[in-house]
């Protein structure tokens, strides 16, 4: 098959190039710069074609595409700044990136008859009660401008194709770029002490798994929505220092540096008391993932096991 993947200069896209080589697909990735500018590890993102697109241009995305002609498109571009998006100055750009751009996509795919997958996020929803999102779910209330231009982006695909999956994901980090982990790493490695929430409950997605998955998706017809995080530790495991079933930042910090063996105190807050961003996070980000056993699809590995395959690659 061909794909062309957007975003490959961020964690996702980087990783789903590497996963096409692999399998030995031809795909071409695009991102805003004239070259490629992640990770240079001699990964499939540095030997397979690159071209630089700007998908908020409509005759630009038409052209590149259609001269491409692929059988998936894999969008994983988008506006990810969640508490920047909040800024009024910011506000239209947000929409012409993670709305327009991805509606630009979508019409190529429908001119083309060819697939496409879509990157979403639990910010779809309004974070309230402890009840898992079901992928199907249509209560949408976005709480901050991210969540609701992911949301936009969301309706601009399942309305003008068929043909497309669309995939949300939550607290991402993979290789090629900044993310939690090595956020906290970094931290902890000057502090004595961090504060990290506590009540903001869901699971990680580590890229290098979720590219697996992706692929897995576009081979198959199986369209529709899907929930993909790394799986929860089962209750029954026997974890040393990890909690099982769905964690918390707080819960994720602690795994982080108990592998990585930081000994920096890690203290529970609230939202409330943390108070330092600007959009509003959901609380509720715990995702269902049956529907992906339910199709075929392999889910993705326990976050803790990804976390420690992680942290045997980064660089930290």
């Amino acid at each position: 098959m061909k794909f062309f993947v957007t975003g490959v200069n961020g964690q996702l896209g980087h990783d789903v190039m590497n996963e096409l080589s692999k399998r030995g697909h031809e795909g071409v990735g695009s991102d805003l710069g004239e070259t490629y500018a992640g990770v240079q590890d001699g990964s499939a993102v540095t030997t397979m074609p690159y071209v630089s697109l700007d998908i908020t241009d409509q005759a630009a995305v038409k052209k590149q595409i259609m001269e491409i002609k692929p059988d998936a498109v894999i969008h994983c571009a988008a506006w990810t700044a969640v508490d920047a998006a909040e800024d009024e100055d910011k506000q239209a750009t947000v929409k012409k990136v993670n709305v327009d751009g991805t509606r630009n996509i979508a019409e190529v795919c429908k001119a083309l008859d060819c697939k496409m997958l879509y990157l979403s996020t639990d910010y779809v929803f309004d974070g309230q009660g402890t009840t898992p999102w079901e992928p199907d779910c249509k209560d949408y209330k976005p709480l901050n401008v991210y969540g609701q231009s992911k949301l936009d982006g969301e309706l601009a695909v399942s309305s003008i194709l068929e043909k497309y999956f669309i995939v949300r994901i939550a607290w991402v980090f993979g290789l090629n770029g900044k993310n939690f982990i090595k956020t906290m790493i970094n931290v902890g490695k000057t502090h004595d002490e961090v504060r990290v929430v506590c009540d903001q409950i869901g699971t990680p997605t580590y890229t290098y798994d979720l590219a697996r998955l992706l692929v897995d998706m576009c081979e198959t017809e199986k369209y529709g929505y899907y929930h993909a995080t790394n799986a929860e530790l089962p209750e029954d495991a026997d974890a040393i220092g990890a909690k099982t079933g769905y964690i918390s930042w707080y819960d994720f910090c602690v795994e982080i540096y108990r592998q990585y063996g930081l000994s920096t105190k890690v203290t529970p807050v609230t939202t409330a008391e943390y108070g330092l961003s600007k959009a509003a996070r959901p609380y509720n980000s715990r995702l269902d993932k049956k529907k992906l056993v339910e199709n075929g699809f392999t889910p993705l590995p326990v976050w803790t096991d990804a976390v420690s395959r992680y942290l045997k690659e980064a660089d930290i």
